[in-house]
């Protein structure tokens, strides 16, 4: 048999890595008994790769916030032996769980504001893997975290000794990433949609103000948004990503509702996505994530309707990112369309356009 083609090297990027990059390269990082200081904007999900990685390699998280700790429950306090001849120390129980079993220590917010005190702590802990006598299991592995100098959040420059103890990586913003992991969180179709048609634009911005838009306010507001009154929709996105978004989805929903997906799916009604009207990028992720949720809502899809599901995917126009963004969609949402879509030679011609087109698989 001829061997696959190794996957092209991933290209090194001073702008950062995108999630599934970053945990790649940090898991590696890790298992060599590197200890790793990962940065990113707010909300991008340096605490969930940290649960993903411990969960992965076996190890037992321990989350410690440095800017929520007081340094005394990082080290440890001391009082004087029963001779008064020395100091005994009585360590923290998360040193001692770390001493007995492999787990992950991952020191989020490390450069939010720390003291010195908080930095030799975090000194000893990379460095030495110990806090006073206290050594770390042999399977210990040490995760740290922080913002980003731009993202008007308090951060503390964290000395250098400290710095080049550390394996260094950059978590960016990518919508493409978010989307994936938002299908199958369940993350709301209007706002599926929304981030889809402007990307990195409106996934994340720091505007300066208490509310503004990253992965994790989306998410916060596609929770609430699910549940509002649609009246209310609108004050409680903005309480999550700031007004200014808020009223940004609206106007986008607006576009979203034009699209009749019923007609496209049950009477086969067309849509020419290289017509000057429907071209713009914002109308065609309404298009596909309306008809995506139109189908998974619809519980009682005829064997009939069947063949529109594929000639809307052979519309006009209709790239196969967005081919392979509503099957993605419906294999995440009801993948048993999929199952009596693969019955239809029609569908099986397009997943084999599909698979032609990119390696990656219609699933």
């Amino acid at each position: 048999m001829a061997r696959k083609p190794a996957p092209p090297a991933m290209p090194i990027s001073p702008e950062g890595y995108s999630w599934p990059e970053v945990h790649a390269l940090v898991r590696v990082a890790l298992r060599a008994e590197v200890a790793v200081l990962m940065r990113g904007h707010p909300g991008v999900g340096k605490s969930a790769l940290a649960k993903t990685l411990a969960g992965e390699l076996g190890l037992t998280l321990i989350d410690i916030r440095l800017a929520q700790r007081d340094p005394a429950d990082l080290v440890g306090v001391y009082f004087p032996s029963a001779d008064r001849s020395r100091l005994v120390q009585i360590p923290p129980d998360w040193a001692l769980l770390a001493r007995e079993t492999p787990c992950l220590v991952f020191l989020d917010e490390i450069n939010a504001a720390v003291t010195r005190l908080h930095q030799a702590a975090a000194y000893q802990i990379v460095l030495e893997r110990r806090v006073g006598d206290v050594h770390f299991h042999p399977g210990t592995r040490v995760l740290a975290a922080g913002n980003l100098e731009e993202d008007n959040a308090i951060v503390s420059t964290l000395s250098s000794a400290l710095c080049n103890r550390f394996a260094h990586f950059i978590l960016k913003v990518d919508a493409e990433c978010w989307q994936k992991w938002a299908l199958k969180e369940n993350v709301h179709p209007d706002i599926l949609a929304f981030i889809g048609a402007y990307q990195n634009e409106v996934l994340y911005k720091n505007t300066g103000d208490v509310a503004f838009p990253s992965p994790r306010s989306w998410e916060m507001a596609s929770r609430v948004y699910s549940l509002a009154d649609p009246l209310d929709r609108k004050r409680l996105v903005a309480a999550c990503v700031g007004l200014e978004f808020a009223e940004k989805l609206e106007n986008y929903v607006r576009i979203f509702q034009m699209v009749n997906a019923e007609k496209i799916i049950r009477k086969g009604e067309r849509i020419d996505f290289l017509a000057t009207k429907n071209r713009d990028p914002s109308f065609v992720y309404a298009a596909v994530f309306a008809v995506g949720t139109w189908i998974f809502k619809e519980t009682s899809l005829e064997d009939a309707a069947l063949p529109n599901i594929v000639t809307f995917l052979r519309s006009r126009g209709l790239d196969a990112e967005y081919q392979f963004l509503l099957l993605r969609y419906l294999r995440s949402h009801d993948p048993r369309v999929l199952v009596r879509l693969r019955a239809l030679p029609a569908f099986r011609e397009l997943a084999a356009d599909l698979v032609g087109a990119r390696t990656e698989g219609v699933g």
